[in-house]
């Protein structure tokens, strides 16, 4: 008697429902086959994403051209335009831009001391230069309030600035905010990593062809967890008062497939910044580190009450080292043996 075949619900060629079925079978083998499954049915199971990404060695292009500064420029005068026209004013009103400047200042945009988007504010992003870096790993999400709890239960890591369960702070899928730049190292180092240099941070957000946001060149704000130039600092057209869940903008990945990179929270990275505010000093260009001095250190990335220019792969800011703020958190590397 010749034992019944078993249904193959797929309609496909012969060669690719053999390959299904070999690749069933391994996925099978890797995890007990669920109790719903049906016996003879082809199952495809797609792996999670690995929270690591691997970022290989090679050159790419880091800091701002005059065309990316042009475009930072321009940006900011949109952005000082739409606060403008909300206000009933011009955008070249001179009361408008003070308000303006102030309220750049509420909004923590520090060092805002020129003309309303000048050029000399974005002075330190510059100059584009290529940069060397070797194998890496680096997260693919921000870490979250959930994996952080753990090392504090752990006695490894200070408490945050928000216990978990706290309402838009302290969600388990929520990246944790309110650390120290200290707090984040000692979290990295607890899960065999560290903080990313700068240039690490920029390789994972732009690859290797210097785009200006993580999917490319031209600003979307539906890719990015983003804040406004206007009273509060937000703007919750994405759906986020605060900060989203880790992944919350898939559309937004870098070419790495790095979330989050623009926009959510700011995220500290390894680098002193530089007290004198200057750009990048010419001669690093091999896994190049911050300077040796200074108090502040850098922060990247933008976030959820900050206007989308300063989400660019490029943007810069700074911070105390003890800075404990909501939108500020962190992600880490691992070194590649």
């Amino acid at each position: 008697m010749i034992p019944a075949r078993p249904t193959i619900r797929l309609l496909v060629a012969p060669a690719l429902a053999l390959s299904l079925s070999l690749g069933a079978a391994w996925a099978r083998a890797q995890s007990p086959l669920p109790a719903a499954a049906i016996p003879g049915e082809v199952s495809v199971v797609t792996p999670s994403p690995s929270p690591v990404l691997r970022i290989g060695a090679g050159t790419f292009l880091m800091g701002s051209d005059p065309a990316g500064i042009d475009q930072a420029r321009t940006m900011c005068v949109r952005s000082l335009e739409r606060f403008a026209s909300a206000r009933g004013g011009s955008a070249p009103d001179p009361g408008v831009a003070a308000s303006f400047n102030m309220q750049l200042r509420l909004c923590d945009v520090e060092g805002f001391l020129y003309a309303v988007c000048g050029a000399d504010y974005f002075a330190h992003e510059a100059m584009a230069h290529e940069v060397w870096l070797p194998p890496y790993g680096i997260d693919r999400t921000e870490v979250t309030v959930a994996a952080y709890d753990r090392c504090v239960g752990q006695g490894r890591c200070a408490p945050p600035l928000d216990a978990p369960g706290t309402p838009q702070t302290g969600g388990a899928t929520l990246p944790v905010t309110g650390v120290r730049w200290d707090d984040a190292a000692a979290y990295c180092a607890w899960a065999g990593g560290r903080l990313p240099t700068e240039a690490e941070w920029e390789r994972a957000a732009r690859g290797r062809d210097g785009r200006s946001f993580p999917w490319g060149w031209v600003a979307d704000p539906g890719r990015l967890n983003h804040g406004a130039v206007e009273p509060g600092c937000r703007d919750d057209e994405d759906g986020h008062p605060m900060a989203a869940p880790v992944g919350s903008f898939p559309s937004g990945a870098s070419p790495e497939g790095a979330l989050d990179m623009a926009g959510n929270v700011l995220e500290w990275v390894a680098d002193r910044a530089s007290p004198d505010g200057a750009g990048y000093p010419p001669d690093r260009t091999t896994a190049p580190l911050g300077p040796a001095d200074g108090s502040e250190r850098v922060v990247r990335g933008g976030a959820f009450d900050l206007p989308i220019f300063l989400a660019r792969t490029t943007a810069r800011m700074r911070r105390p080292r003890g800075a404990r703020e909501r939108d500020l958190g962190f992600r880490c590397v691992y070194d590649r043996r």
